[in-house]
């Protein structure tokens, strides 16, 4: 199997936890890498995070309050509830209770630890 063949079966899940030597540099690939770039890939989710990295700590009601604030998303508090539950999967966010009220905060390490070693790859001149 050639380095390109094992890095499109990596990409697309269907092999996991593999290092990869792609033009001369490892890069270790995992499972999570396609749930994290699949979370992100939605306006909606990415507007969610936008919202908490202005603003740490905020409840269903707020995101939503907020959403339709800023802009003017119109989506009901089960479709942004299915939205946090995908980014929370993906490890892009957390939740803790505080007595019944559900707080979403934002974890910006798995999108760093993500892009750094692509940036890192490319930042070399190196090409797939």
């Amino acid at each position: 199997m050639t380095d390109a063949t094992k890095f499109t079966n990596v990409w697309f899940g269907l092999t996991c936890n593999k290092t990869v030597a792609l033009c001369g540099m490892s890069v270790h690939f995992d499972p999570q890498l396609s749930t994290l770039f699949s979370a992100l890939g939605d306006t909606t989710r990415l507007l969610i995070l936008d919202e908490l990295r202005k603003r740490e700590h905020q409840t269903l009601f707020e995101i939503c309050a907020r959403l339709f604030e800023e802009h003017s998303i119109t989506i009901s508090r089960q479709g942004i509830t299915r939205h946090l539950n995908t980014l929370e999967q993906a490890g892009l966010i957390t939740t803790t209770w505080r007595g019944r009220t559900k707080i979403h905060t934002l974890l910006s390490a798995p999108i760093s630890d993500a892009i750094n070693p692509w940036v890192e790859l490319y930042s070399q001149g190196n090409t797939i």
